[in-house]
């Protein structure tokens, strides 16, 4: 199928008081005749679309439902083809290479040839229960596909943005990162020897400062005068740590006593003195939990895509068994009762709209006449844009993105 293609659901009225092979066979002949015309041909069509009809038909009541169905039906039509291609359009934000496949009656299909072989979905929606109570039982499985997706997207984004914000952190600069990120087991020197990077006992602390581009010179003057009991010469650089902005990473050895004082002086000299203690095993829990939450987002993420694969077959079902029961109550206000009519889905080629319209009139045009409930104009009008045919006709755009773009 090509890009975001058209398809017209179409039905004309056939010979009423028939055999049912006499019937079938009246309707091959429509289709026959619809096959010539090349501005119907695209997309492998046109094609049969078998719509119950006959003895087999739809229940519906009375001549006051059928009028209630032509709204409630065009209501729900458009508010499922709003989910279907809202649910189309979060499938590839998911995954750009989505493979749409309707998945019905145990058989998964491409939707070209879901229309091709469509059959009234008997298990799903018996025809022993009435259209309007088929069009709720549809309604609220689509509803609920719609708010399932909607909550696992959340759901998912909530996972997502957290690894964002850990991925923002560790390209942010010194002053901004996380220490634990910084200082790592591979930077730090541990070895339980007196010139380790971080000295920690009941009476000595280590202190990492950051230091502004150009004020490592001036720290180095200075820093064992900021409070008593600082180690001297024991400011140390943590190499290869400059961020690209040209902080650089320290750290400075003290009493525990005069931490306080000394960050308090740092401060005042706008170096960033960090409360921080080394921990290897705390390295190692955040680097954890860091990779848990990794495979959870990517165990979401594989969760959602096939969520969405199934919410969008099941509602792309849905939608085209509305369409059905559409051309049902519009074929039975056109040609009356009983139920006696052709149904087709054709492609018309881009730019034979017209020509389209002419083999569609010339075919069905004629073939159904007004029954019984009338030839009401307003009952029988197919599309929304109501413009009148002489046979019921409805749009199909089962995708809104391009394949280019997807």
């Amino acid at each position: 199928m090509s890009a975001c293609p058209e398809f017209w659901i179409v039905a004309g009225g056939c010979s009423r008081g028939q055999h049912a092979d006499s019937s079938e066979m009246e309707k091959g002949g429509l289709l026959a005749e619809l096959k010539h015309s090349s501005a119907l041909s695209a997309h492998g069509g046109p094609w049969m679309f078998n719509v119950p009809d006959g003895e087999r038909s739809l229940l519906f009541g009375s001549f006051d439902n059928l009028i209630r169905l032509t709204d409630d039906l065009a209501k729900a039509d458009s508010q499922v083809d709003s989910i279907v291609h809202r649910l189309e359009r979060q499938f590839l934000e998911l995954d750009a290479k989505a493979h749409f496949k309707v998945k019905s009656q145990r058989q998964e299909r491409d939707l070209a040839d879901y229309l091709r072989t469509w059959q009234w979905d008997e298990a799903k929606y018996p025809k022993t229960r009435s259209i309007s109570e088929n069009l709720t039982l549809l309604m609220s499985v689509v509803n609920k596909l719609d708010e399932e997706a909607r909550n696992k997207t959340a759901q998912y984004n909530e996972f997502k943005t957290q690894k964002g914000n850990l991925a923002k952190k560790d390209g942010a600069n010194l002053t901004n990162r996380d220490l634990v990120d910084v200082l790592t087991p591979d930077v730090v020197k541990k070895s339980g020897e007196s010139d380790d990077d971080f000295i920690m006992t009941d009476y000595l602390t280590t202190v990492p400062i950051i230091l502004p581009r150009g004020t490592e010179q001036e720290f180095l003057t200075s820093y064992e005068s900021f409070a008593e009991n600082v180690v001297p010469m024991s400011a140390r650089k943590f190499k290869g740590l400059d961020d690209k902005e040209g902080n650089s990473l320290w750290r400075v050895v003290l009493f525990r006593s005069s931490a306080e004082a000394f960050k308090k002086q740092c401060r005042e000299r706008r170096y960033l003195a960090r409360d921080f203690e080394y921990s290897e095993e705390g390295y190692k829990k955040l680097k954890t939990q860091r990779e848990q939450l990794e495979e959870m987002v990517r165990r979401q993420h594989d969760l959602v895509i096939g969520l969405y694969s199934a919410a969008w077959s099941d509602a792309m079902v849905a939608w085209v068994h509305i369409k059905a029961m559409r051309v049902f109550v519009e074929s039975v206000l056109r040609f009356g009762m009983p139920p006696c009519f052709g149904a087709f889905i054709v492609a018309p080629k881009s730019g034979a709209t017209a020509a389209a319209r002419k083999a569609l009139a010339d075919t069905l045009g004629k073939a159904g006449q007004a029954g019984p409930y009338g030839n009401d104009k307003h009952a029988a009008a197919a599309d929304d844009d109501e413009e009148y045919f002489p046979y019921v006709s409805f749009s199909f755009t089962p995708f809104t993105i391009s394949r280019e773009a997807r």
